[in-house]
């Protein structure tokens, strides 16, 4: 059967503009996780912090690519595949949104509901390129979660 985990999610998403300045946005969010035959599935909440409140996200990492499900207020389906250039529509309450993303890093590390996807890509809108993403994903089990509660003293 599948086995789920709850665990911490960590995000760190940096954008790079034209000008090489970097805006880091950082989320910690209690999660879900647990692996089929063909896909890891990392799903969690996004928040306020993120500018998508009230959205939940779904990764899905495959042997080569990841898919990047979000469902409520911004949605979007999105899949990164190394070299390859594909395009998501992004639902928002003021219309759809055409984006083009090319990627160039992809890294996924996870087992057994710790470790880490890594993601890098260029954003163009309307042809016009935007940003360059990088997205770490990292995660971690939930030990404050149920009978694993642990009473650890601070060295």
């Amino acid at each position: 059967g599948m086995l789920m985990k709850r665990v911490i999610v960590s995000v760190k998403s940096t954008q790079r503009d034209a000008d090489g300045e970097d805006t880091v946005v950082e989320l910690v969010s209690s999660g879900k996780y647990y692996e089929t035959a063909l896909a890891k599935h990392i799903i969690y909440d996004e928040s306020e912090v993120t500018g998508l409140g009230n959205t939940k996200t779904t990764i899905k990492a495959y042997k080569d690519s990841v898919v990047l499900l979000r469902t409520g207020e911004f949605s979007m389906r999105h899949e990164y595949q190394l070299g390859k250039t594909n395009i998501a529509s992004l639902e928002t309450p003021y219309g759809a949104v055409e984006l083009a993303m090319l990627t160039h890093e992809l890294d996924i590390d996870l087992k057994d509901g710790k470790g880490h996807i890594c993601l890098g890509y260029d954003i163009s809108v309307g042809g016009e390129w935007q940003f360059y993403n990088q997205l770490y994903v990292e995660i971690r089990e939930d030990v404050h979660y149920g009978h694993e509660r642990s009473f650890e003293s601070s060295h």
